[in-house]
């Protein structure tokens, strides 16, 4: 990847985890069902469309879950990650590594 590929990439997903953000404490704790199912809707959008960014990039995924993993280690990050309360937490943390990668790109 490209240092453009990555900071389209960056954008792309800060903006994706922004979104997620704005709508993950109403899943949580919406003052009635219809607020919380809509919330939970739009986790589930924003934590899909950041599937589907990362899978587009394979140097992505393995920035992601490690580029000396094995295949079970990188299943085990993946699957944490897809989740709305592990997103919540991996996320700012890809994001960071990401921003380091992108510094390092000359």
């Amino acid at each position: 990847m490209t240092k453009e590929d990555w900071e389209k990439l960056y954008g792309i997903l800060d903006n994706v985890y922004s979104n997620f953000r704005d709508n993950y404490p109403n899943m949580k704790n919406g003052k009635n069902k219809k607020i919380r199912d809509r919330a939970s809707y739009n986790v589930d959008n924003e934590i899909s469309l950041a599937i589907r960014w990362i899978e587009k990039y394979p140097e992505s995924f393995d920035l992601m879950t490690g580029e000396n993993a094995n295949g079970f280690d990188k299943a085990i990050v993946w699957d944490e990650f897809i989740r709305p309360n592990w997103f919540s937490v991996d996320m700012p943390r890809f994001l960071e590594r990401m921003k380091t990668k992108i510094e390092s790109i000359e």
